[in-house]
């Protein structure tokens, strides 16, 4: 018998996950072997016609290096978005979809606080997000060599890390939103909200000088998967990421402490 929440979080959603894990392998390996065809000039003369604001904006502006282009495409548009639909939607259930299903009141009545609910839920994401990682790890890894993908292991585990918090970000607002709403699609809607809006502020804010600033509130501007893959991970940046998480989870806390949700 399985006696942690977040053990049993795992083992009801294996089969979810290990679909998940798959695909993130499968994506960062078929566009991970893409890059020797993105190096080639003919691409560079593609990209080049392309309007500037659309080629800054998806970070395509140093597409044929091997940084360049998997932090614009494995580490940045795909995998970003994988990883925060796969986070919002355990966040989505972590509290408000089992308080929809029924499951919640069962396991509130039972000897594990409210506190140890959410946290567990919370753990179980998060290694939910670094197995994520991980696979996108393994599937540039398996294309490396025959990509001719000149990036250190090191450089790409510290992305994959990357990629995994900004998830772990991303599904803790949305457990945090769960904690205030039991229903679970308002929650799968403010979760893909603050994912989108994160998304686009980084990709647009930068080429508006008066809303320039505004990148810095993004998630996905400290997450810099190009700045990573070529110098290592910003530490400032990725310390700011785990605590904005760890406040969300605490201020989930509290609002799941406080509502009641007897009868749903």
């Amino acid at each position: 018998m399985l006696r942690d929440v977040w053990t049993k979080t795992l083992w009801d959603q294996r089969r979810a996950l290990l679909g998940w894990l798959i695909g993130f392998v499968a994506v960062a390996m078929m566009y991970a072997g893409f890059f020797q065809f993105a190096a080639t000039p003919e691409y560079q003369e593609l990209i080049d016609s392309m309007p500037a604001g659309l080629v800054e904006g998806f970070g395509w502006d140093d597409i044929s290096s091997p940084a360049g282009y998997l932090g614009s495409t494995v580490y940045g548009l795909l995998g970003s978005a994988l990883i925060a639909v796969m986070t919002i939607g355990m966040g989505a259930k972590a509290i408000a979809g089992s308080e929809e299903d029924g499951s919640l009141e069962v396991l509130i009545t039972m000897p594990v606080t409210r506190t140890k609910v959410v946290i567990d839920r919370t753990v179980a994401l998060l290694l939910a997000a670094l197995g994520g990682g991980v696979a996108v790890f393994i599937g540039v890894l398996a294309v490396r060599e025959p990509a001719d993908i000149d990036i250190s292991i090191g450089l790409l585990a510290a992305a994959s890390l990357g990629l995994a918090l900004l998830g772990l970000l991303v599904g803790a607002f949305t457990i945090m939103v769960g904690a205030f709403v039991g229903k679970r699609g308002l929650v799968v809607g403010a979760g893909a909200a603050f994912a989108v809006l994160g998304f686009l502020v980084n990709a647009l804010a930068p080429q508006v000088e008066q809303i320039a600033w505004l990148e810095n509130l993004s998630p996905f501007h400290w997450y810099d998967a190009t700045g990573t893959l070529g110098d290592g991970l910003d530490w400032g940046l990725t310390l700011l990421t785990v605590a904005v998480a760890v406040a969300f989870v605490a201020v989930a806390v509290l609002a799941f402490n406080r509502r009641d949700v007897r009868g749903t």
